[in-house]
């Protein structure tokens, strides 16, 4: 299990209300305590913006966030709790702050080869992709595609010698001891036609760029993690994530929220068969990134109207499935957020580690919108109560945590009767039935007495088990 850490948000080591790398590692203990594996770090490279996706400088760390010497120290501390750590490396664009594009707008080679700049008049016409927004920009007279909008001017991967200097980004970040990347907008590497003047993915050529990328990282680090970001169908998914080795599962993401929120069991058994259709075959060319909510999406509890019950239930649907889990920092508390694309701040807000919102370590960088002090939402207000969501979120994880043999499962059937979701999985060492009720009532089961409350409730009597309510339980069979 990944946990993604959102560091400007986490916890403040310095007292200027900003998290940084000395607070991240403070907390170290307490992520590893929720039974996770690794963390998957939001970009921390140098960068003007809060998101830290546009870098004006790819081989140093944003001061707000510390300096090489505590990246290391926090690298070496998660360590040390068996903790893996991967970079949120955006290579696709820069800041049009970063000096290679200052250089390149002055003419210099090689910089002006490393962006790709209007040619042909007739290319100002493209359209971006999904929303058909302009994607040139004007700077001082020169156009510079810019798909992500003007505060991103893309990289050029026509130029070769661009890749070199990649690879010594990727080679630095490395050897800093960094366990591998997240890599954004994977499929956006080639998506320009210089030939057609249009925005069209040209996916072969994106492969053949990552395969190169990623053979030179095992080739320094056998056992590099990668994951890609790739929202796009399942034919293309596949593509990507088998050279990767880790694919985030968008649809399944979406689809499971959908079917929960709805309470809908068919639509569930519908999304299950459909979004991870290669977790019933025994051998797989890459596993399933299994995520409900990250920092482009609306958290868990407001993509269920404020449920928590229907939330916790989404939780235990998808931790009960084979893949990597990741969860977004915050979720464990029941925050909530609505992701605006144009005002994408609400789903950051400061970790509440505090139930009057101040304290040692308390990030305050943002005003609170959504979490607000006194409202039972803080980690001191839940931690120490039994049946708190906090310790309700955590549970499901120890669930997750004591079945690690989920992880390379095969589903080999998705069945439902009424309410009631049955899943048949198998694993090198076990098998299991796991089962989940989308119902508002409880519901019979036959169950043995070998059984793992997930989340919710297993209630016996006169010798019937019942499911209770939005709840999930594993009968191992074998």
């Amino acid at each position: 299990m990944f946990y993604e850490l959102y560091i400007r948000s986490f916890c403040d080591g310095n007292g200027d209300g900003i998290g940084d790398l000395v607070g991240a590692e403070q907390k170290l203990d307490y992520l590893a305590g929720l039974g996770i594996e690794g963390i998957w770090l939001l970009p921390i490279l140098q960068s003007p913006a809060y998101h830290g996706y546009s870098v004006t400088d790819f081989f140093s760390i944003n001061p707000i966030y510390g300096n090489l010497k505590e990246l290391r120290s926090f690298l070496a501390s998660a360590h040390r709790r068996d903790l893996k750590v991967i970079l949120d490396l955006p290579i696709n664009h820069t800041s049009p702050s970063h000096e290679w594009f200052l250089r390149a707008l002055d003419g210099e080679r090689p910089y002006r080869d490393w962006y790709l700049f209007l040619q042909n008049e007739d290319w100002l016409k493209a359209r971006r992709h999904w929303d058909g927004e302009k994607v040139w920009t004007n700077y001082s007279g020169q156009w510079a595609y810019t798909l992500f909008g003007p505060g991103s001017p893309d990289l050029n991967y026509e130029s070769t010698s661009l890749w070199q200097q990649m690879k010594e980004v990727l080679t630095f970040w490395l050897s800093v001891g960094f366990d591998g990347f997240r890599f954004d907008a994977a499929k956006h590497i080639f998506d320009f036609s210089i030939e057609k003047g249009i925005c069209e993915y040209q996916h072969s050529r994106n492969i053949a760029f990552w395969k190169e990328m990623t053979s030179h990282c095992r080739s320094i680090s056998p056992d590099s993690i990668f994951v890609s970001e790739v929202w796009d169908d399942a034919r293309i998914v596949d593509l990507y994530s088998a050279i990767f080795g880790i694919g985030f599962n968008f649809p399944l993401a979406e689809d499971l929220k959908s079917a929960i929120a709805k309470k809908d069991p068919e639509l569930l058994v519908i999304s299950l068969k459909t979004d991870l259709n290669r977790c019933f075959r025994a051998k797989r060319s890459y596993e399933s990134g299994l995520f409900l909510t990250n920092h482009d999406m609306s958290r868990l509890v407001s993509s269920m109207n404020g449920d928590r019950e229907l939330s916790l239930l989404s939780m235990s649907v998808l931790l009960s499935l084979p893949g990597v889990p990741f969860f977004y920092y915050g979720e464990e508390l029941g925050m909530e957020g609505v992701y605006n694309m144009y005002f994408n701040e609400e789903q950051l807000e400061p970790f509440l580690w505090y139930e009057n919102g101040y304290g040692p370590g308390q990030t305050e960088w943002k005003a609170l919108g959504k979490n607000h002090p006194h409202s039972g939402v803080s980690y001191e207000a839940q931690e120490a109560v039994d049946d708190s969501y906090y310790m309700r979120f955590r549970a499901i994880l120890e669930f997750r945590k004591s079945n690690p043999w989920l992880r390379f499962a095969t589903i080999k059937s998705v069945k439902r009767k009424e309410t009631l979701i049955m899943l048949k999985v198998t694993g090198e060492s076990k098998s299991a039935n796991i089962l989940h009720n989308l119902g508002t009532k409880k519901i019979a089961v036959d169950l043995n007495a070998d059984v793992q409350v997930i989340n919710g409730t297993v209630s016996k009597y006169r010798n019937k088990r019942y499911l209770g309510a939005l709840s999930s339980a594993m009968e191992v069979t074998e």
